[in-house]
């Protein structure tokens, strides 16, 4: 630990949407201005001067590359891996897990499909706390001995943070990190990036405080992980939610048409895109929806905007583009990213998406957290549930509207979601002829589901890190490896 007047936080940035919460917020201003070093771990190392975005990372004390350990295989981890996936989510009776399963295992060979069996029939005989945690252990060691922590550790101590913060808890990049501050006695906090991380990504690691966006997550913190004490959880809401309420991330009408490539005066619905896996099928579905479009005499004039998901580009578009003229592609980035997802976005790049919506009629998605974004601006939103619809294309994973984490969206209302091309036809109708219908719920939804969206989130957060800073100083915690 660091014993200097100035309290030090390692954050780590390993993906776009960390960036967009921890940079672009002015998350980090305000750290810094509570009188803490932020030192950001980013992927790829510092921005280059050219970046739009560079002059927001001003406030960083130190900028430096995420490090990914050189990798060895060993044998039988991805199966206990498996295992232990699987009893995690069968101790807490998770409905994701198995909608999940049934549809990345859809294609899979007869071979493959008996290695599930197997990993399934172990994990439902190790649901016990003392089996879960002997496996949870030995998994643990299995991945200390497939990676070098050597170099991440000698980053973390060169540093000396007084925490490590875990800004995007779900991905692989970050656990070397964790193993690494744990092995040095630095405490490690997160903060859930997205409502769908508790019940569909599969069990966390352990941190010493998590960051939540409102009570219901963190009882949902406290029903998966009964270990954790309610002292260690927060209340902070999602800096992600604040650029709605930041009038500067809000172009007029005209901006916003010229920079989504549209006419003077256009009128248009926004279709937000699925990944590429859980939608294989969409760019046929958007299709469809373009011609039915066309078809009806009221909607003929209408555009669609595509955006796409924020880890594609738009080859996969071009069969969409190249045949209705009133449909265009937008990316969620300038930037397009590389193979590895991984793009630096800029600020313009949120004030694209927050004024695409609120000069939008609809908004049209399938099961997408973007329906979130859309309530908070009031935006009617109409999700697309074909699956006993005949005439649709079938590669699209509509049953993410029964999970855990999306569920919630479809009871309260403030989502409308279509069964049939026609109900599609009439809830368009019915979003452009009155788009108040649903404001009540949908003012509901964002209470349940998003905590206070106030625009101040970032402030409650950079409190409650550098409370934890102070906690660190004056109550050292450590975890022994």
């Amino acid at each position: 630990m660091t014993t200097s007047s100035r309290p030090r936080i390692a954050a780590l940035v390993p993906m776009v949407w960390s960036v967009r919460n921890v940079v672009y917020s002015g998350l980090l201003d305000r750290l810094r201005d509570g009188g803490a070093d932020v030192h950001l771990i980013l992927r790829h190392g510092e921005p280059a001067p050219s970046e739009p975005g560079y002059p927001a990372f001003a406030a960083a004390a130190g900028i430096h590359p995420l490090l990914i350990p050189a990798e060895r295989r060993v044998r039988g981890k991805a199966f206990i891996d498996g295992v232990v996936r699987s009893a995690f989510n069968r101790r807490h009776a998770i409905a994701s897990y198995p909608l999940y399963r049934r549809w990345y295992q859809r294609n899979w060979s007869l071979r493959e499909r008996a290695r599930a069996g197997v990993i399934e029939a172990l994990g439902a005989a190790a649901t016990s706390t003392a089996m879960f945690e002997t496996l949870r252990r030995w998994t643990e060691r299995r991945y200390r001995r497939a990676r070098d922590l050597g170099p991440v550790r000698d980053q973390l101590a060169r540093l000396v943070p007084d925490l490590l913060w875990s800004t995007f808890c779900v991905t692989p990049l970050e656990h070397p990190y964790y193993l690494a501050a744990r092995d040095l006695g630095i405490p490690v906090v997160t903060s859930i990036l997205s409502f769908d991380n508790l019940t569909s990504r599969g069990v966390l690691p352990e941190f010493d405080h998590y960051f939540v966006w409102h009570e219901g997550m963190r009882d949902q913190v406290r029903r998966l992980y009964p270990h954790v004490r309610p002292e260690q959880i927060t209340i902070t809401g999602t800096p992600q939610f604040d650029f709605h309420r930041n009038p500067a991330f809000t172009w007029s009408r005209e901006r916003t048409l010229r920079r989504l490539g549209l006419p003077v005066n256009a009128r248009y619905v926004l279709y937000a895109g699925s990944h590429v896996g859980l939608a294989p099928e969409e760019p046929a579905l958007v299709s469809r929806i373009a011609a039915h479009l066309q078809g009806r005499a009221s909607l003929r004039d209408l555009w669609m905007v595509v955006r796409i998901h924020p880890l594609e580009t738009r080859e996969r578009w071009r069969s969409v583009t190249d045949v209705f003229p009133n449909v265009v592609v937008t990316t969620a980035w300038d930037t397009p990213p590389d193979a590895e997802g991984w793009t630096l976005s800029s600020p313009d790049d949120q004030a694209r998406l927050i004024s695409s919506l609120v000069h939008a009629e609809a908004c049209i998605n399938v099961a997408s957290t973007i329906t979130l974004d859309s309530a908070i601006l009031d935006k009617p939103a109409i999700g697309i549930d074909f699956s006993a619809e005949r005439d649709a294309p079938r590669g699209i994973m509509y049953e993410e509207y029964h999970v855990e984490h999306y569920r919630p969206l479809v009871e309260r209302g403030g989502l409308r979601v279509a069964h049939s091309w026609a109900e599609l036809i009439e809830l368009v109708e019915l979003a452009i002829a009155d788009p108040r219908r649903d404001s009540p719920r949908r003012a509901e939804m964002v209470r349940h589901e998003c905590g206070v969206v106030d625009g101040h989130a970032a402030d409650r957060l950079a409190a409650a890190l550098l409370a934890q800073v102070g906690a660190s100083r004056t109550e050292p915690q450590r975890r022994s490896a």
